[in-house]
């Protein structure tokens, strides 16, 4: 019986990410939020796409902030990743008088870990200005590299100015 179930959760996964592609928000939203409800990762994530951007619900950072935390904390890469730049941009504040760039850091760590280009790049760009981490140009330059090997653009372009 569970095996018959989960090839429609992957289907209503799937087309509601393809639903919000279209610009269709509402079946996006019919689809994803009963996953997302339900625990799934990648259906909270997109649902926390739709709350940051306003499409289809009420703009809300405090509802992206829940929906990408929650995918975040069940190690989704790209989730991690927002919720890092949520902190880092100034979308999210930190409760408990945490600070919100070391709180950036440590999601762009958590995705940077999982091969996630965009985070290893922003990751090493804190390295370098010492921003929520003590300041390493040697971390910075490791995770720049790995950034420009994985086909990050403004990272291999870093790479190049540097070995000029």
């Amino acid at each position: 019986m569970l095996a018959g179930s989960a090839p429609s959760r992957a289907d209503a996964l799937q087309d509601g990410i393809d639903a919000a592609k279209r610009k269709e928000y509402a079946t996006a939203l019919r689809l994803l939020d009963p996953l997302a409800q339900a625990g799934h990762a990648a259906a909270q994530f997109h649902l926390g796409l739709l709350y940051f951007f306003g499409h289809g619900v009420t703009e809300s950072n405090d509802r992206a902030l829940l929906w990408f935390d929650r995918a975040a904390r069940q190690g989704h890469a790209d989730a991690q990743f927002q919720l890092g730049n949520m902190y880092a941009f100034g979308f999210a504040g930190p409760k408990h008088d945490a600070d919100a760039d070391r709180l950036a850091a440590q999601w762009y760590f958590e995705a940077a870990r999982q091969n996630h280009a965009d985070a290893q790049y922003s990751l090493g760009i804190l390295f370098l200005t010492g921003t929520g981490v003590v300041q390493d140009s040697a971390e910075a330059q490791k995770w720049i590299e790995r950034a420009a090997a994985a086909g990050h653009a403004d990272a291999a372009a870093y790479v190049r100015e540097r070995r000029k």
